[in-house]
């Protein structure tokens, strides 16, 4: 069941448009929000949320596509004050994408008749690390305070050295492949309270995943992707940033994103996303 609205003081959420004209997919932590911010960010972030209001009555279509589950974004929102919440959040790497009625989330009905039709569990992700592990492999369970049910989420600690390293994460793709899983490999981020020297590896469904998410929304409200818009600042955002016409990476991004996309903003955070969007430029 999905999470009813906030109690107390009720976010106001963006009204969708009679027409949508453009669609922005932007990733939450780091991006959207910045967990530490400092005066200035806050400030940006509040313009944003004001833009985003007059942008939606415009015909943008606005969300959020995020790692985090949408417990953990609504929890986040509220602590830090957020003002407003987007017309949809793809959370938990896209197993969850909802829309917001009446500041209710809703769970889109097609996307998840996908994900049923997926056959994923955590029997078979498990079945998939075993195997890993006899192959020399190790993955650990990451410590989950709030539970992803499409999501079976590990850490790969960096230890053998770059060549094995990158051989470790090679058989990891090809292992999710062979079990029909997606799977979704990044450095780990301190900042988001990840451990360092460590890779986040998570197995889910092989329809969800950002980009898939991209590809769904579009269709859903007959925008081409090459017109929308998507903001990241690590590498799992790559593959959301590679599928639409205008993909930044903030400021703030991390080295692999950097490595991984050429589209990098001079300004960090929110600051980003509104200059791109207010602007109608992917230079930021």
């Amino acid at each position: 069941m999905p999470p009813s609205a906030p109690t107390g003081e009720l976010l106001r959420h963006l009204v969708r448009p009679d027409t949508v004209r453009r669609v922005a997919f932007c990733d939450f932590d780091e991006t959207y929000l910045a967990h530490q911010p400092t005066g200035a960010q806050r400030r940006s972030l509040r313009e944003l949320e004001a833009y985003l209001v007059h942008a939606a009555e415009q015909g943008l279509l606005f969300g959020w596509v995020t790692g985090s589950s949408l417990t953990s974004v609504m929890a986040k929102a509220r602590r830090h004050e957020l003002a407003v919440m987007p017309h949809f959040v793809a959370a938990a790497l896209g197993t969850e994408l909802m829309f917001f009625t009446d500041g209710v989330p809703v769970p889109d009905p097609i996307w998840q008749r996908r994900i049923d039709a997926s056959g994923f569990s955590a029997d078979q992700a498990d079945r998939a690390v075993k195997a890993l592990a006899a192959r020399g492999i190790r993955l650990t369970p990451q410590p989950a305070s709030v539970e992803k049910e499409y999501v079976a989420s590990y850490y790969y600690y960096a230890t053998g050295g770059p060549e094995a390293d990158r051989a470790a994460l090679v058989g990891i793709r090809s292992e999710a492949r062979r079990h029909g899983f997606g799977v979704n490999i990044s450095r780990c981020n301190p900042l988001a309270g990840d451990p360092a020297d460590a890779y986040d590896v998570d197995l889910l469904p092989d329809c969800c995943g950002k980009r898939n998410v991209v590809r769904h929304v579009c269709q859903r409200f007959k925008v081409a992707p090459a017109a929308a818009y998507a903001f990241g600042d690590s590498g799992n955002d790559l593959e959301m940033l590679a599928s639409v016409g205008h993909g930044l990476l903030v400021a703030n991004a991390t080295a692999e994103a950097r490595s991984g996309h050429e589209r990098v903003s001079p300004h960090p955070y929110a600051e980003a996303v509104l200059h791109a969007l207010r602007h109608g430029t992917d230079e930021g």
